[in-house]
């Protein structure tokens, strides 16, 4: 693949200190606690340095890097001025340089960038070059055969994304570890374990496997979302795909030659949480992103500016640079640690795919619940939403582009499908609307056709009372309030 941004600022820096354009692992990306501890970091002692800085032989114990190359914070920040991401300051601790980005230029390279990223990706993934074969000899109705199903897919797809390396071809994905060629690569499928007997399942189908998710996720909407899944149809066929797309993240979620354990009791924690997570959020991107657009149709909000038209100095809050830093100007570097191809070893690393996922909607899930997204079209406030949307459209395609290496259906492949899901306002809407019914904004039948039998409006109208006293009214109201609580 091609290099990134983030790769290039921290060969940048590594050049500064070194004169070498050597990858080298010194100059370290952070993931988390970023406003501590800055974006990037290097050691400043020249202990870590020495295979790439010429020392003198009388240089003293205790010198550290910058001082060695008589050099300075400043003279860096200044240096990076160059650089398509800037440094705007910098500190030193415990013997480490910590260095925090421009946010506001960073945020602006990186959602074009992410934008053109995604639609690469997808190019690649339609033409499927890759020469990877699964083993013909393993069957096709156990867990394990089904786990090796879903990595050969898997690894065919992350190959396309590196078909410029010529060295990547003729690999064969099988669970025998004596497979063994001269001239074919061998990526190990571990087996699939029952989690309370520690030996492999066999027992178990494919098939029970998925209808035994598929159940879990039918009781985790009926918790979350309080429907009737089984008697709504557009529901049942979503839980349905869910079921599947859980049993594929599950499978790969470990690494390839691991074995995985697999918890069969629906009573225990869900095993399914992961996925649900990842895809419920998927489900709200794109409400989101639909409710934007329907309501610029009808008029309610102006067009979306062009990315040169949008201020995106307005994406302020830690949430949201914690999203274009990690997720879509660190895509990139995270496709590119998930396959490693030498001469003497081939390894793939699509449970790093998965990480990524849970890690970015548990910061997404984390900002909707804090950040009023679509806010009221006043002219103050439609700058932050507009730059908010563009952001969430890349997070919403990044999120997708990676389900798509997965081999799993995002929300609108679904709908596109036929398979059907759930309305949007169900998702989204359904508990603000519920709220300002009981508040007194609106009335029962002026809400009820807009949303389906089973969603919190119907549940609320169902329990408010024709003629409600003070007390049955405050009590119908928390209760509807704490309905509508759970789909935020």
């Amino acid at each position: 693949m091609e290099q990134n941004t983030l790769q290039i600022l921290s060969q940048n820096i590594f050049f500064y200190l070194t004169g070498h354009t050597t990858k080298g692992l010194l100059v370290k990306k952070h993931v988390e606690n970023l406003s501590s501890h800055g974006d990037f970091s290097f050691p400043n002692t020249l202990k870590s340095w020495h295979e790439y800085v010429k020392l003198e032989t009388d240089v003293g114990e205790n010198v550290s890097l910058m001082n060695y190359l008589r050099k300075d914070i400043a003279e860096l920040i200044e240096e990076s001025k160059k650089w398509m991401l800037p440094v705007k300051s910098a500190k030193e601790d415990k013997g480490r340089i910590y260095l925090y980005l421009e946010r506001s230029i960073a945020i602006r390279v990186g959602i074009p960038e992410g934008l053109k990223y995604n639609e690469l990706i997808s190019r690649r993934l339609a033409e499927k070059s890759a020469n990877v074969c699964c083993d013909s000899e393993c069957g096709d109705k156990d867990l394990t055969s089904l786990r090796l199903k879903y990595l050969h897919n898997v690894v065919r797809n992350i190959c396309s994304l590196n078909m410029c390396k010529s060295e990547i071809s003729n690999i064969i994905v099988t669970t025998k570890s004596s497979s063994k060629s001269d001239n074919i690569r061998i990526i190990l499928c571990g087996v699939v374990l029952n989690a309370k007997t520690g030996s492999k399942e066999t027992t178990i189908t494919a098939d029970d496997f998925i209808r035994l998710r598929q159940n879990e996720m039918t009781l985790i909407a009926q918790h979350k979302y309080g429907v009737r899944v089984s008697t709504d149809e557009k529901w049942r066929d979503f839980i349905n795909h869910l079921g599947e797309s859980a049993v594929a993240f599950e499978m790969l979620q470990i690494r390839p030659n691991s074995a995985v354990k697999i918890n069969f009791d629906t009573s225990s924690a869900g095993s399914s949480k992961g996925a649900s997570f990842v895809l419920y959020n998927c489900a709200r991107l794109e409400t989101i992103i639909r409710t934007f657009n329907s309501r610029v149709s009808e008029g309610s909000y102006p067009p979306l500016p062009s990315l040169e038209d949008t201020d995106f100095s307005l994406l302020t809050q830690e949430d949201e640079w914690c999203l274009v830093f990690n997720f879509i100007l660190g895509f990139p570097l995270m496709l590119e640690n998930c396959v490693d191809v030498s001469e003497k070893s081939c390894e793939f690393r699509p449970h790093q795919i998965c990480s990524f996922l849970c890690s970015m909607v548990r910061v997404f899930s984390q900002y909707y619940r804090r950040v009023r997204i679509l806010t009221e079209p006043r002219k103050h406030l439609l700058p932050v939403m507009f730059a908010r949307i563009h952001m969430l459209q890349v997070l919403n395609d990044t999120l997708k582009t990676c389900l798509k290496i997965l081999n799993i259906k995002s929300v609108s492949q679904i709908e596109r499908s036929g398979q059907g899901c759930p309305e949007p306002a169900t998702l989204y809407e359904e508990r603000h609307v519920a709220k300002l019914v009981c508040k007194g904004r609106y009335k029962w039948e002026e809400v009820a056709s807009a949303y389906p039998s089973g969603g919190e409006v119907a549940m609320a109208r169902r329990d408010w009372p024709a003629e409600p006293s003070p007390n049955a009214a405050d009590k119908s109201r928390s209760a509807l309030l704490g309905r509508a609580s759970r789909l935020a």
